[in-house]
Parts: C-alpha cells; structure tokens; sequence
C-alpha cells in the first residue's frame, strides 16, 4: 500500500493534504512532517483545515503557517490524515484519488488507497512508515512534527496501545533530531490563565456515577465566556476525571455553540469508547472516542450510556 501511496503521489501535480476539525497534535504533526518530506518531490502541495487559526500551542511545529483554511480550485489528489471519515475533513470531495492516512478503528475506508493502523499509537506513525519506505528524507523539523504528534496522541506514552515500535519510532525520530524535553514543554507547560480557570469550573462540575466508576463532568457556553478560554484549552479535561482512583468511564460534555455540544469518552480495562460513539454517529479508539449531538438531548444520551454500560 505504501508502494502505492508513492506511485499516485509521483503521477500527481497538485495536492492537498487535509486534517481534522478541531485540529489536535496528530492530525496537524502528521500533515507537516508528511508535507515537509514531499517536498523535495517538487510537487504543489496545499495544506487545508477548516479552523480560523490553528491553537497558538503548536506554533513551534515547522511549517504550521503553511496551514490554510482555504483551498485553491484545483488540485488532483487529496491525502487525509488522522480522519476517520470524510466528513471530518471538513471538505465536499468529489472525483478525486484519496490516499487514507489514519489510525482510528472506525475508520470507514473512504479511500482509493487506505493505509489504516488502529494498533497504532498515533496516525504520525503510520506517516513515519510511509517516509522511510518511500525513501524519503526525514529531517529535523520533519521528526520534530511526527514526534510532537505522537507524543501527544499517545498521552505521552501512557495510552493503552503504546508497544514497543511506538518506543523504536520514538527513538528514530529523536536520532533524526526531535528534542523530547522541549516539545513536551511547547505542549505541556504553557498554559494560560483563562484555561486554568476553565478546569477549575471542569473539576467543579464533576459527578461521580455507579459506584464512583464513571465520572460526567460538563462546561457550558457561558463558562468559557467568563474564563475566556477557549474550546481548544479543554481539550484534555477528560483525563482528569480518567485520572480518578475508582473512575473507568470519563464523559465530558461540553458545549460548542447554544445548539450543540461534544461529547469526549475516555476508559480504562475494556470500556470500548468507540462503540458507545457510533451510536451517536461518532468514532475514535477503544479507550478514546466522541462525538457530537444537540444540547437538548444531552440528558437522554447520558441516560442511555448509564444504561448501556457494563461495570
């Protein structure tokens, strides 16, 4: 598949190489170390995300202001990376090659060529892969958005599908030049002071179901208004309540605009998060998933998931 991948790549003049919304470190390493190695193809590569501006906590990545929120009328290939379907792209695709990129179990194999890794710690693994297959260069700058991607993804190394390859590419890519200790500060020790209010309001709101085993924790429109945090600063609020002694299942729920509202799952043992989020129209990993639903219907579904869930 690998073969493959390069050989349509090579065919191809233009290409637009898009990631997720709401953007995370996988979705946006993966993208940058994947176009910092094509370039040497000599190839127009375009790269596209639907968000406005891109989190300030990733811009030490190289190349991150290479990332628009536009395309251009033509190109001829599209790469999706870290997607689990098409819809998540952001993006009305139609008649055109899609190289699939991802490492999600409920990836729905929407394209021609679908190189899909749910073993996988993160989706900057599978990129890894393809570069050194394809006999590409893997510089610095490469290495430091495929490290960033897959320290992130992989919860620094604590996620249950941490093995041993993701340590080997871990260690490649520190030889190719990635600088563990000053990524990890880029990403974890920079802080503002509306998101420390914000998880203040998170920790507030937490309450504790079926024995203390699973925790539901909720922030509102109005609590980011007041903080003046934004969605992106919460985004791992949900391993806070994980991170409670008795606590198996965490639901975050939390509000995106006045009509709807995200839902992020995260288990230990075998919760499987992702069957929970396909009820819902939803994806991700067994110990990781979510999705989106109407704010009047948030009570039902948390209902609905009490029922559902074995303990």
């Amino acid at each position: 598949m690998f073969k493959k991948a390069i050989d349509l790549i090579q065919k191809s003049n233009s290409i637009a190489i898009l990631s997720h919304v709401n953007p995370d470190a996988d979705t946006i390493g993966s993208m940058l170390g994947l176009y910092i190695a094509l370039k040497t193809l000599k190839k127009k590569i375009y790269l596209f995300n639907t968000a406005d501006k891109i989190d300030k906590k990733y811009d030490f990545l190289p190349m991150l202001s290479k990332i628009k929120n536009s395309l251009p009328d033509r190109y001829d290939l599209i790469i999706t990376v870290d997607c689990a379907n098409l819809e998540r792209t952001g993006v009305n695709i139609k008649n055109l090659p899609i190289i699939n990129f991802d490492h999600h179990k409920t990836n729905t194999l929407f394209g021609d060529i679908n190189i899909i890794r749910e073993n996988f710690a993160s989706t900057s693994m599978i990129i890894y892969e393809f570069i050194q297959n394809s006999n590409l260069r893997i510089s610095p700058e490469c290495a430091t958005c495929l490290y960033a991607a897959l320290a992130d993804d992989s919860g620094f190394f604590q996620y249950k599908r941490v093995d041993k390859k993701t340590f080997e590419i871990a260690k490649n890519l520190v030889e190719y030049g990635a600088k563990p200790p000053k990524i990890a500060s880029f990403l974890n020790q920079r802080n503002s002071l509306a998101k420390i209010r914000l998880m203040q309001l998170y920790i507030n709101s937490i309450e504790l179901k079926k024995d203390a085993m699973i925790c539901i924790s909720k922030l509102t429109v109005e609590d980011y208004e007041k903080t003046g945090a934004t969605l992106s600063d919460s985004d791992t609020f949900v391993q806070i309540g994980l991170s409670l002694a008795t606590v198996k299942l965490s639901i975050f729920i939390y509000e995106i605009n006045s009509e709807k509202a995200k839902f992020s799952l995260r288990s230990k043992d075998n919760i499987d998060c992702s069957s929970i989020a396909l009820l819902y129209k939803g994806g991700g990993h067994s110990n990781a998933a979510g999705f989106t639903a109407n704010i009047k219907d948030i009570d039902d579904i948390i209902e609905n998931i009490l029922k559902k869930v074995s303990l």
